[in-house]
Protein backbone atom coordinates (compact mmCIF):
# COMPACT_ATOMS: atom_id res chain seq x y z
CA UNK A 1 0.00 0.00 0.00
CA UNK A 2 1.30 3.71 -0.57
CA UNK A 3 2.00 6.10 2.01
CA UNK A 4 1.92 10.04 1.68
CA UNK A 5 5.73 10.15 0.06
CA UNK A 6 4.49 7.63 -2.61
CA UNK A 7 6.74 4.79 -1.26
CA UNK A 8 5.58 1.17 -0.10
CA UNK A 9 5.52 0.99 3.82
CA UNK A 10 4.46 -2.42 4.29
CA UNK A 11 4.38 -6.04 2.71
CA UNK A 12 1.60 -8.46 2.01
CA UNK A 13 1.06 -9.53 5.67
CA UNK A 14 -0.40 -6.30 6.53
CA UNK A 15 -2.52 -6.39 2.98
CA UNK A 16 -3.84 -9.46 3.95
CA UNK A 17 -4.75 -8.89 7.89
CA UNK A 18 -6.74 -5.74 6.52
CA UNK A 19 -8.98 -6.77 4.36
CA UNK A 20 -9.99 -8.41 7.92
CA UNK A 21 -9.87 -5.04 9.50
CA UNK A 22 -10.62 -2.82 7.07
CA UNK A 23 -14.32 -2.26 6.18
CA UNK A 24 -15.44 -4.00 8.75
CA UNK A 25 -15.96 -7.54 7.82
CA UNK A 26 -14.78 -10.47 9.36
CA UNK A 27 -12.63 -12.67 6.30
CA UNK A 28 -20.13 19.49 26.68
CA UNK A 29 -19.46 20.25 23.48
CA UNK A 30 -17.37 24.01 22.75
CA UNK A 31 -15.68 25.80 19.97
CA UNK A 32 -12.49 27.24 21.57
CA UNK A 33 -9.04 27.48 20.70
CA UNK A 34 -6.56 24.47 20.27
CA UNK A 35 -3.86 23.59 19.26
CA UNK A 36 -2.51 20.98 17.15
CA UNK A 37 -1.83 21.54 13.34
CA UNK A 38 -5.62 21.51 11.57
CA UNK A 39 -6.14 18.01 9.23
CA UNK A 40 -3.19 16.18 10.93
CA UNK A 41 -3.60 12.88 12.08
CA UNK A 42 -4.65 12.54 15.46
CA UNK A 43 -3.55 8.74 16.15
CA UNK A 44 -4.14 7.29 19.80
CA UNK A 45 -3.87 8.05 22.28
CA UNK A 46 -6.60 10.64 21.60
CA UNK A 47 -7.09 14.22 23.44
CA UNK A 48 -9.90 16.42 24.34
CA UNK A 49 -9.74 18.38 21.37
CA UNK A 50 -10.13 17.76 17.78
CA UNK A 51 -9.09 20.89 15.06
CA UNK A 52 -9.86 20.64 11.59
CA UNK A 53 -8.73 21.66 8.42
CA UNK A 54 -11.47 24.34 8.44
CA UNK A 55 -10.51 25.92 11.29
CA UNK A 56 -13.48 24.09 13.24
CA UNK A 57 -11.79 23.20 16.94
CA UNK A 58 -14.13 21.09 19.24
CA UNK A 59 -13.48 20.25 22.68
CA UNK A 60 -14.71 16.37 23.52
CA UNK A 61 -16.32 14.87 26.28
CA UNK A 62 -15.22 11.48 28.11
CA UNK A 63 -17.47 8.19 27.89
CA UNK A 64 -15.68 5.68 30.26
CA UNK A 65 -18.82 3.03 29.56
CA UNK A 66 -18.15 3.38 25.89
CA UNK A 67 -14.27 3.68 26.00
CA UNK A 68 -14.55 -0.07 28.43
CA UNK A 69 -16.37 -1.24 25.30
CA UNK A 70 -13.74 -0.98 23.35
CA UNK A 71 -11.28 -4.36 21.97
CA UNK A 72 -8.17 -4.51 24.13
CA UNK A 73 -5.37 -3.10 22.29
CA UNK A 74 -3.09 -6.07 22.94
CA UNK A 75 -5.41 -8.14 20.80
CA UNK A 76 -4.94 -6.43 17.57
CA UNK A 77 -4.38 -8.43 14.38
CA UNK A 78 -0.92 -6.85 14.12
CA UNK A 79 0.65 -7.48 17.07
CA UNK A 80 2.36 -5.38 19.75
CA UNK A 81 4.67 -3.37 17.73
CA UNK A 82 0.85 -1.62 16.23
CA UNK A 83 -0.59 -1.49 19.32
CA UNK A 84 -1.06 1.76 19.99
CA UNK A 85 -2.84 2.59 16.81
CA UNK A 86 -5.46 0.29 18.54
CA UNK A 87 -5.84 2.39 21.84
CA UNK A 88 -8.98 2.58 22.99
CA UNK A 89 -11.03 6.06 22.12
CA UNK A 90 -11.55 8.16 24.91
CA UNK A 91 -12.82 11.01 24.11
CA UNK A 92 -15.61 11.30 22.20
CA UNK A 93 -18.06 14.54 20.25
CA UNK A 94 -21.11 15.16 22.31
CA UNK A 95 -23.62 14.61 19.40
CA UNK A 96 -26.65 16.19 20.88
CA UNK A 97 -25.03 19.36 21.55
CA UNK A 98 -23.12 19.95 18.59
CA UNK A 99 -24.25 21.59 15.35
CA UNK A 100 -23.52 18.69 12.87
CA UNK A 101 -24.27 21.27 9.57
CA UNK A 102 -20.29 22.56 10.76
CA UNK A 103 -17.82 22.07 8.29
CA UNK A 104 -14.86 19.85 8.66
CA UNK A 105 -13.45 20.61 5.56
CA UNK A 106 -14.40 22.85 2.47
CA UNK A 107 -17.05 20.52 0.89
CA UNK A 108 -18.30 18.14 4.27
CA UNK A 109 -19.95 18.64 7.63
CA UNK A 110 -19.38 17.09 10.21
CA UNK A 111 -22.80 15.09 10.53
CA UNK A 112 -22.10 13.28 7.08
CA UNK A 113 -18.98 11.49 8.74
CA UNK A 114 -21.69 10.59 12.14
CA UNK A 115 -24.87 10.06 10.18
CA UNK A 116 -25.33 6.17 10.16
CA UNK A 117 -24.12 6.20 13.92
CA UNK A 118 -27.16 8.91 14.55
CA UNK A 119 -29.34 6.83 12.76
CA UNK A 120 -29.02 4.11 15.59
CA UNK A 121 -29.51 6.63 18.10
CA UNK A 122 -25.67 7.26 19.03
CA UNK A 123 -24.97 10.45 21.04
CA UNK A 124 -21.05 10.12 20.80
CA UNK A 125 -18.75 9.75 17.68
CA UNK A 126 -15.48 10.40 16.99
CA UNK A 127 -14.21 12.07 13.60
CA UNK A 128 -10.63 11.91 12.87
CA UNK A 129 -9.30 15.17 10.92
CA UNK A 130 -6.93 13.09 8.94
CA UNK A 131 -9.40 11.01 6.92
CA UNK A 132 -11.59 14.14 6.97
CA UNK A 133 -8.74 15.62 5.04
CA UNK A 134 -8.08 12.91 2.98
CA UNK A 135 -11.84 12.80 1.87
CA UNK A 136 -11.50 16.55 0.33
CA UNK A 137 -8.69 15.85 -0.92
CA UNK A 138 -9.93 13.19 -2.83
CA UNK A 139 -12.95 14.78 -3.44
CA UNK A 140 -11.04 17.82 -5.03
CA UNK A 141 -9.29 15.68 -7.37
CA UNK A 142 -12.08 13.87 -8.87
CA UNK A 143 -13.46 17.53 -8.87
CA UNK A 144 -17.11 15.79 -8.05
CA UNK A 145 -19.58 15.56 -4.95
CA UNK A 146 -19.12 12.27 -2.73
CA UNK A 147 -21.58 10.16 -0.73
CA UNK A 148 -20.26 8.96 2.60
CA UNK A 149 -22.22 6.24 3.40
CA UNK A 150 -20.68 5.23 6.80
CA UNK A 151 -18.16 6.89 9.19
CA UNK A 152 -17.44 6.27 12.93
CA UNK A 153 -19.62 3.40 14.11
CA UNK A 154 -19.22 2.31 17.40
CA UNK A 155 -18.39 -1.19 19.08
CA UNK A 156 -21.65 -2.27 19.77
CA UNK A 157 -22.95 -0.85 15.97
CA UNK A 158 -20.04 -2.15 14.60
CA UNK A 159 -21.07 -6.20 16.17
CA UNK A 160 -24.04 -5.70 14.68
CA UNK A 161 -23.92 -4.74 11.65
CA UNK A 162 -20.80 -7.98 11.23
CA UNK A 163 -18.09 -5.52 11.57
CA UNK A 164 -14.25 -6.76 12.49
CA UNK A 165 -13.17 -6.83 16.26
CA UNK A 166 -10.62 -4.19 15.22
CA UNK A 167 -12.55 -2.26 12.50
CA UNK A 168 -11.24 1.41 11.67
CA UNK A 169 -14.32 2.61 11.71
CA UNK A 170 -14.77 2.11 15.87
CA UNK A 171 -11.61 4.34 16.16
CA UNK A 172 -13.27 7.48 14.05
CA UNK A 173 -10.05 6.99 10.94
CA UNK A 174 -12.40 4.75 8.86
CA UNK A 175 -14.59 6.12 5.88
CA UNK A 176 -16.78 3.96 2.81
CA UNK A 177 -17.46 6.56 0.22
CA UNK A 178 -20.55 5.29 -2.09
CA UNK A 179 -20.69 4.43 -5.87
CA UNK A 180 -23.66 3.93 -7.47
CA UNK A 181 -23.71 0.32 -8.28
CA UNK A 182 -26.81 1.02 -10.99
CA UNK A 183 -24.29 3.19 -13.16
CA UNK A 184 -22.66 1.20 -15.71
CA UNK A 185 -19.48 3.15 -15.11
CA UNK A 186 -19.76 2.62 -11.27
CA UNK A 187 -16.62 0.20 -11.73
CA UNK A 188 -14.65 3.14 -13.15
CA UNK A 189 -15.96 5.81 -11.11
CA UNK A 190 -15.10 3.15 -8.04
CA UNK A 191 -11.37 2.67 -9.77
CA UNK A 192 -11.14 6.67 -9.88
CA UNK A 193 -12.03 6.93 -6.10
CA UNK A 194 -9.47 4.30 -5.34
CA UNK A 195 -6.24 5.37 -7.47
CA UNK A 196 -6.77 9.26 -6.15
CA UNK A 197 -7.00 8.15 -2.19
CA UNK A 198 -3.48 6.48 -2.85
CA UNK A 199 -2.65 9.69 -4.28
CA UNK A 200 -3.05 12.01 -1.58
CA UNK A 201 -1.58 9.19 0.71
CA UNK A 202 -4.09 7.33 2.45
CA UNK A 203 -2.87 4.53 4.44
CA UNK A 204 -5.31 1.92 3.41
CA UNK A 205 -7.72 1.69 1.01
CA UNK A 206 -9.58 -1.49 0.45
CA UNK A 207 -9.48 -3.72 -2.86
CA UNK A 208 -12.47 -3.34 -4.82
CA UNK A 209 -12.98 -6.68 -5.10
CA UNK A 210 -13.96 -7.26 -1.84
CA UNK A 211 -16.88 -4.16 -1.95
CA UNK A 212 -18.26 -5.83 -5.39
CA UNK A 213 -22.33 -7.14 -5.41
CA UNK A 214 -23.59 -9.10 -8.39
CA UNK A 215 -25.64 -6.25 -11.04
CA UNK A 216 -27.04 -8.83 -13.65
CA UNK A 217 -24.83 -11.08 -13.33
CA UNK A 218 -21.93 -8.86 -13.24
CA UNK A 219 -19.50 -7.59 -10.70
CA UNK A 220 -19.69 -4.01 -9.85
CA UNK A 221 -18.32 -1.99 -6.82
CA UNK A 222 -20.74 -0.67 -4.25
CA UNK A 223 -18.56 1.18 -2.18
CA UNK A 224 -14.90 2.07 -1.72
CA UNK A 225 -13.28 2.12 2.05
CA UNK A 226 -10.44 4.33 3.27
CA UNK A 227 -8.50 4.46 6.42
CA UNK A 228 -5.89 6.56 7.80
CA UNK A 229 -4.79 3.46 10.71
CA UNK A 230 -1.34 5.20 10.99
CA UNK A 231 0.37 3.05 9.42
Amino acid sequence: MMHGNGGFRIGWLAVALGLAVGCGRETAVSVEVATGEPGASSDPPYSERVVFRSGLRLTLVRDRGLTATYPAPDGNPFGSVRQRHYARVAYFIDLPRTSLSQQVTANFQIGEYVASARQRGATRAYVDPQIADHVQQIRSGLGRPLTLNSGFRSPEHNRAVGGATYSRHIYGDAVDIDVDQARADANVRAQEIFNEARDVGVDFVLPLSETSVSVDGQPRVSWVHIDDRGF
